[in-house]
C-alpha cells in the first residue's frame, strides 16, 4: 500500500539539508548551494532528484567519491568561446553553478560560452543550472554524461546512461521557459521514490537483471530509453559532446571491461548564448513571449483546462509547495532522518 506523506517548509528543509552536508565536511557555502538545489527540485515536483538522494550522497562523500573540499579550477584561453572546468569531484550543485558562471562570462565577451566540466558527480536536477543562465538573460543548454545504466535498443544489458539535458530560454514577461528531461523513460530517482512509497511501477520503466520487464521498483537493474532509439541515440550523442570532448570517455571503457559499478565521475557541458550576439535582444524576448502566447492560446483538446508551456507545470507545483510545504513520503523521510542522525544532525520532525 502507498505510504502517507508529511510536509516540511522550504526554509526549514533547506536549513536542515545544509546542516547535514556541513556535518560531513562541506563548507557552509557549498553545503548551502547543494541544499538549495535539492530543495528546488522538490519544490518543482522533481522529487526524484531532490532530498531523496541525501543518504546516497552522504555515502559517496564518506567514500570520497564526492570531494567535500574540491579544488575547482578553470582552464581558459582569452577570447575563446570554450572553457574547461576541472570539478575535482565536487558536488555538482557547486561545480555546475561555477560552470554556468564561466559560460556566462564568456558569452558576455564573444556571444556564446561553452564550459565543459570534467570530473563531476551526480548532477541532480540539471534544469537548476540552465535556469540560472536564463534568469541572467541568456539562453542555455546544459547536459551531463555518466556510465552505463540504460538499455540500448537490441541489447539486454546496460549500455548507455540516462543522460539528462535541459534547455532554458528567457522571455519578456514571467519566468523563463525550462525544459528538463532524462533520456530514459523515467529518471532512476522516480523508481527509488516508488520503492519508498511501496508502489509498483508501470511496465516499460525498467528491466530486471535478466533483461525482463518488471513492475517491482526494487528489482529494476537498468532503465529503458525514452522513445526507444531516439532516447538511446540522444544519450549516445551527449556522451560524444561531453565526455569525448574532454578526452574522458565514460561508456566505452566500462563496456570493454564489463566492470560496471558506481560512477567514478561524470562530465558535463554548459552552453550560454547571448541573444544580442545574433540580433536584437529585446525582439528576441518579445518573440519568445509571443510564441508562448500563441501556443497557450490554441484550441484545447477535450478535457484540457490549460495548455502548459515548458516549465509551467513545475512553476505551478512550486507555488503550491512554497505555500503549503513540500510533501515527503514517510519512507523517504525515515531513510533521510536515519542518515542525518548518523552524522549528528537532528531532523526537524
Amino acid at each position: 500500500m502507498p505510504q502517507d506523506s508529511l510536509r516540511i517548509g522550504k526554509a526549514e528543509l533547506t536549513s536542515f539539508v545544509t546542516s547535514v552536508f556541513a556535518a560531513v565536511g562541506l563548507s557552509k557555502e557549498h553545503a548551502g548551494e547543494w541544499a538549495r538545489m535539492l530543495v528546488w527540485a522538490n519544490l518543482r515536483g522533481t522529487d526524484s532528484h531532490g532530498i531523496i538522494r541525501i543518504p546516497r550522497y552522504i555515502d559517496l562523500v564518506n567514500a570520497r567519491s564526492i570531494n567535500a573540499s574540491p579544488n575547482i579550477r578553470v582552464e581558459r584561453k582569452p577570447g575563446a568561446a570554450a572553457v574547461v572546468l576541472e570539478a575535482d569531484r565536487a558536488p555538482s550543485a557547486v561545480a555546475l553553478t561555477r560552470a554556468v558562471a564561466e559560460a556566462i562570462a564568456v558569452a558576455r565577451e564573444v556571444g556564446v560560452g561553452w564550459c565543459a566540466a570534467r570530473h563531476l558527480t551526480h548532477t541532480g536536477a540539471i534544469g537548476y543550472f540552465a535556469l540560472q543562465a536564463a534568469e541572467a538573460g541568456f539562453a542555455a543548454i546544459v547536459m551531463s554524461a555518466s556510465g552505463p545504466m540504460m538499455i540500448y535498443p537490441g541489447s539486454r544489458v546496460a549500455a548507455v546512461s540516462s543522460n539528462p539535458i535541459a534547455f532554458a530560454v528567457p522571455r519578456r514577461n514571467g519566468r523563463p521557459y525550462l525544459l528538463d528531461f532524462s533520456t530514459g523513460v523515467v529518471a532512476n530517482g522516480k523508481i527509488m521514490g516508488a520503492a519508498d512509497r511501496g508502489e509498483k511501477i508501470p511496465i516499460g520503466w525498467g528491466v530486471d537483471k535478466d533483461g525482463h520487464d518488471t513492475t517491482d521498483p526494487k528489482a529494476v537493474e537498468n532503465v529503458l530509453p525514452m522513445a526507444g532509439m531516439k532516447g538511446a541515440g540522444l544519450s549516445f550523442m551527449i556522451e560524444c559532446l561531453t565526455s569525448l570532448l574532454l578526452s574522458e570517455p565514460r561508456i566505452a571503457p566500462d563496456l570493454e571491461s564489463w566492470a560496471i559499478g558506481d560512477d567514478p565521475f561524470l562530465n558535463g557541458s554548459v552552453i550560454a548564448v547571448d541573444p544580442a550576439a545574433f540580433g536584437d535582444r529585446d525582439r528576441f524576448l518579445r518573440e519568445a513571449e509571443r510564441l508562448g502566447i500563441a501556443i497557450a492560446g490554441l484550441a484545447r483538446a477535450e478535457g484540457v483546462e490549460q495548455i502548459l508551456l515548458p516549465g509551467e507545470r513545475g512553476d505551478a507545483i512550486r507555488a503550491e509547495r512554497e505555500k503549503n510545504g513540500i510533501p515527503i513520503p514517510k519512507g523517504t523521510w525515515q531513510r533521510i532522518a536515519k542518515a542525518a542522525q548518523m552524522v549528528g544532525v537532528k531532523p526537524p520532525m
